[in-house]
């Protein structure tokens, strides 16, 4: 019983305590809550209500200061009382143990709290808004008024500067200070929010009022006094160079002066109803026509002396080549008769003859131009470069042609030479061959020495001719001097192996009685010699069974027989006895 006794009392001295802990915590939050309290209501709200009372506001203006004195009025009426009000109640309250409300009555007095510092700075902020709009505009009346007098003053002291803009200008700057009249009575009378549209609208119209002043005297110089004398200038240079007989071709100077007089008016009326970009960009198109007018006109001037210069030189570099086509049509004329032109050469030189009729033709029109006085210089110098290019091309394929067919009568002596020399190397072979005294010569080596035969007579055919076709007779040299080399070399071949064959027989005679294989393979060999002319394989057959019976004794045969031949060789005696050789 005790102990519960004592477990009571501590409990109550527990809760005790911290009743005791929560009273202070709750009496510190009301302290702070008083001051920050105090704080805001110690804010001039009513000396700056009463300050921005004076400045005399109407519209919009007026209802956004009511708004803000009605939010103020509600912060002292009911907000600050509702606060006390509670503070009160929370500072009873927490005496005794009605926690809940007591939390419930501080989250409502933070609440408020906060409310009212939002508004206060709600009110604060348009009110500074207000005032800073007021002074804004007040002060933009000073700076208009004095902006519209210095546009006044330039309009007056340089009218003359432009043009037909001046009265555009002066009905935009009088439209302007209509318009700052309206916006100085709106601030006067404190509508500031409509006294902003229309400060907006003056800003953006006074900018481009403006901006004409600085763009337009340049743009009227131009029109006004450039482009008339640079006018008048090519007018005076053009009845000059008529004078002395320039002429321009399909361009019609007065004309496009004309043409750029009219643009020059019609851009005065542009800029009059204070159009600039439309007028910059025709400004740009007369200065492009103009500069175009002095362009012909300095392109004729220095085209004359060139054009005069180049007359002797462009007349000689004619004649020069109608010269050489002549030379060369001639020269293929009588080449034609002889040999067969398949290089349209004749066709080519023809051709090159007409083309130097028309240069002439192109340059004698030229020169008439001249001595009519009607002459355009510039497309004069145009011919002569064109001509000169062309003339130069032409002279370059005549050179080529000429080169193509001027060896040709020594291509044909060393043909000729090149044919007697076939006939005799043919007539030397034959010679070499029948020399030997064979029984007879294989089919395939006749063959051959026959086509061969039958190259060098169709060579001699072809020089023949009436007209020879050199290049042919070229292809035809090449293809018979590398068979007529083959032929030797099978003639050769021939030979070696016949008089080797005969050689090894004799020498296999002393085998015969003694060697069986000597005495069938000598009458096999002398069969392949004798009937079939087969003189290779009759050697192969006998060198074959020495080698047996007497190692070593065909190389050593063969040997003596290539020293006897470099002595002896007919074939090669035939062909050192030639002209060539010789």
């Amino acid at each position: 019983m005790l102990r519960v006794l004592i477990g009571i009392i501590i409990l109550a001295l527990v809760i005790y305590i911290g009743v005791l802990i929560y009273q202070y915590r709750v009496r510190r939050q009301l302290n702070a809550l008083r001051e920050t309290q105090a704080t805001l209501q110690n804010v001039p709200l009513k000396t700056d209500l009463e300050s921005a009372r004076e400045l005399s506001l109407t519209g919009h203006s007026l209802e956004q200061f009511q708004q803000l004195e009605q939010i103020y009025q509600d912060l002292t009426d009911n907000n600050f009382h509702q606060i006390d009000e509670l503070l009160g109640s929370i500072e009873t309250d927490v005496k005794g143990f009605n926690v809940v409300k007591t939390q419930e009555n501080l989250t409502r007095v933070n609440q408020l709290i906060d409310q009212a510092a939002a508004e206060i700075d709600q009110v604060q902020e348009g009110l500074t808004g207000l005032k800073q709009v007021d002074q804004k505009h007040h002060q933009a009346v000073t700076d208009l008024e004095k902006e519209y007098q210095d546009l006044r003053k330039t309009l007056l002291a340089k009218n003359f500067s432009f043009g037909p803009s001046i009265d555009g200008l002066e009905e935009m700057l009088a439209s302007l200070e209509n318009d700052f009249d309206h916006f100085a009575k709106l601030t006067n009378a404190g509508d500031h929010e409509k006294a902003e549209d229309v400060l907006n609208q003056l800003q953006q119209d006074t900018n481009r009022l403006e901006q004409l002043i600085e763009e337009i005297p340049a743009l009227y110089k131009d029109l006004a006094t450039e482009y008339p004398d640079q006018l008048e200038e090519i007018q005076t240079g053009y009845q000059q160079l008529s004078e002395q007989n320039y002429h321009f071709g399909t361009v019609d100077i007065m004309g496009e002066v004309a043409e750029i007089q009219k643009q020059i008016d019609e851009n005065l009326n542009t800029l009059r109803d204070l159009r600039t970009d439309d007028a910059r960009v025709v400004n740009d198109q007369i200065e492009a026509g103009i500069d175009h007018l002095y362009d012909v006109m300095e392109t004729e001037l220095t085209a004359r002396p060139k054009v005069e210069e180049n007359l002797d030189r462009t007349a000689q570099f004619i004649a020069h080549a109608q010269n050489q086509n002549q030379t060369l049509r001639n020269e293929l004329d009588r080449l034609g008769q002889n040999y067969t032109l398949d290089h349209q050469e004749v066709e080519t030189a023809r051709e090159l003859n007409n083309q130097l009729k028309q240069i002439h033709t192109t340059y004698q029109d030229d020169i008439q131009d001249i001595t009519d006085k009607t002459a355009t210089y510039s497309m004069i110098l145009t011919h002569q470069t064109q001509l000169s290019d062309q003339l130069g091309k032409i002279e370059e394929k005549q050179t080529q042609i000429n080169e193509g067919v001027a060896g040709l009568a020594d291509e044909e002596r060393q043909a000729r030479k090149t044919l007697r020399n076939f006939d005799f190397k043919m007539h030397a072979i034959k010679r070499g061959i029948e020399n030997l005294n064979l029984p007879g010569l294989p089919k395939a080596y006749l063959d051959y020495f026959f086509m061969v035969s039958d190259e060098v007579d169709r060579l001699a055919d072809d020089m023949n001719q009436v007209q020879i076709n050199m290049e042919d007779i070229t292809k035809q040299l090449i293809m018979i001097q590398s068979d007529l080399d083959t032929l030797e070399e099978k003639s050769n071949d021939l030979m070696d192996s016949a008089l080797l064959s005969e050689q090894l027989i004799q020498y296999a005679n002393r085998y015969r009685a003694s060697h069986e294989d000597v005495a069938k393979a000598s009458q096999q060999a002398l069969a392949e010699f004798d009937h079939d002319y087969d003189y290779a394989k009759s050697l192969e057959t006998i060198a074959m069974v020495l080698d047996q019976v007497e190692p070593g004794s065909y190389n050593r045969l063969e040997t003596e027989y290539y020293k006897q031949k470099d002595r002896e060789n007919p074939i090669q005696k035939e062909l050192k006895d030639s002209p060539e050789e010789k």
